[in-house]
């Protein structure tokens, strides 16, 4: 009861607060969304010019391309889920607004047990929000403070499964993939069948491998995890790039266009996975002649 009036009275002061900062105004400098986008462009154009003049081979350019959109995908915020906003104000400060006042919260009622809330909405910032700086490093310690609260309550209680998702996912959004695996594994171990585990546990194994491809781990666990939820979207995303990768293009093909039609056709993350299926396609014709 305490952690639900917590959370609303943390949801009504981030909203009286933010959204005056927020309000859509036209012709103003281009969202991050927009800036991310234009940063991938220019970077596989870069891509696209070491191919050509023979600094990288097709397979190093096949993986440092999937790697970059992998990257976008992750931090890009789907238009049909999320609208754009464009802030009047200092982004920093919706930021440091948004993510203190919540976790703030968790921390005094850590005192008193773990807030399941407060880890999943740090788990869905983007990379790197918490990272120190000079505006952010109240931020970081916050999350830090967050993240041995969680790990002592997951290792004194193995088979508190929730502290374990949480202390997961706290690591993976850390980039701790060693440690993101580990809980991961756990998890499963302790008989878990949740398809956001399966994709994220294939998420890590993924970026650990050197390859992926349909006979890889990564694969199966995230057809494990299409099996329980068929329209998981970074589920289907890594599907489809392991059947590319295994040069499978009708399944990459099948995956790809089942995650195109989930998404917003305006959208930069559908933008992305369409070129994937025309290079896909041009590469198939390629090879047929």
């Amino acid at each position: 009861m305490f952690i639900t009036v917590i959370a609303l009275i943390c949801l009504v002061v981030v909203v009286w607060i933010v959204w005056p900062l927020i309000q859509t105004k036209k012709d103003v400098s281009p969202d991050l969304q927009s800036v991310n986008s234009k940063l991938l462009e220019t970077q596989i154009a870069e891509l696209d010019a070491d191919l050509e003049q023979g600094v990288i081979e097709k397979e190093q350019y096949d993986a440092a391309r999937l790697d970059l959109q992998r990257t976008f995908l992750e931090t890009a915020t789907v238009s049909d889920i999320q609208p754009s906003l464009h802030a009047k104000s200092d982004p920093l400060l919706i930021i440091l607004i948004t993510v203190i006042v919540p976790v703030s919260a968790y921390l005094i009622y850590k005192q008193v047990g773990t807030d399941p809330a407060s880890i999943k909405y740090m788990a869905d910032q983007p990379a790197g929000a918490n990272q120190a700086g000079p505006h952010g490093s109240a931020a970081g310690e916050d999350i830090d403070s967050m993240l041995v609260a969680v790990r002592e309550k997951a290792e004194a209680n193995p088979d508190d499964l929730e502290s374990w998702t949480m202390l997961a996912q706290i690591l993976h959004i850390m980039k701790d993939m060693n440690g993101a695996e580990k809980a991961y594994r756990h998890l499963i171990d302790k008989g878990i069948e949740d398809a956001e585990v399966y994709a994220n546990y294939a998420d890590v194994l993924a970026s650990q491998a050197n390859e992926l491809l349909v006979t890889s781990p990564a694969f199966e666990w995230v057809k494990k995890a299409l099996v329980l939820e068929p329209n998981h979207q970074q589920a289907l995303w890594i599907a489809g790039t392991a059947a590319y990768y295994s040069k499978e293009y009708v399944l990459a093909k099948e995956y790809w266009q089942h995650l195109l039609s989930l998404l917003d056709p305006k959208s930069d993350p559908y933008k992305v996975i369409l070129q994937n299926i025309e290079q896909m396609e041009r590469e198939e014709a390629e090879a047929s002649k």
